[in-house]
């Protein structure tokens, strides 16, 4: 991230995404919405709960077996 260098926006940073991303982020603007209201309100939503999702993959980890490459293909 970089800090604007736009007087007027002080408290605003660059963040370099994909053109695949920004795409994905135009679809789901709404009206006059930023690019900045946008992400706002993805972070902003419940459903992006860190600690929940950190708590899920945790649990996931702790009973599911993982394996590895070499033992899924074993002599392939």
């Amino acid at each position: 991230m970089t800090q604007s260098a736009s007087p007027n926006n002080s408290d605003m940073v660059s963040i370099r995404v994909s053109r695949a991303t920004q795409e994905k982020l135009k679809k789901l603007k709404k009206g006059k919405m930023t690019y900045d209201d946008v992400i706002s309100q993805m972070v902003d939503d419940e459903n992006w709960d860190v600690e929940k999702l950190d708590a899920d993959l945790d649990l996931i980890e702790k009973k599911s077996t993982f394996y590895s490459f070499e033992e899924v293909f074993k002599g392939v």
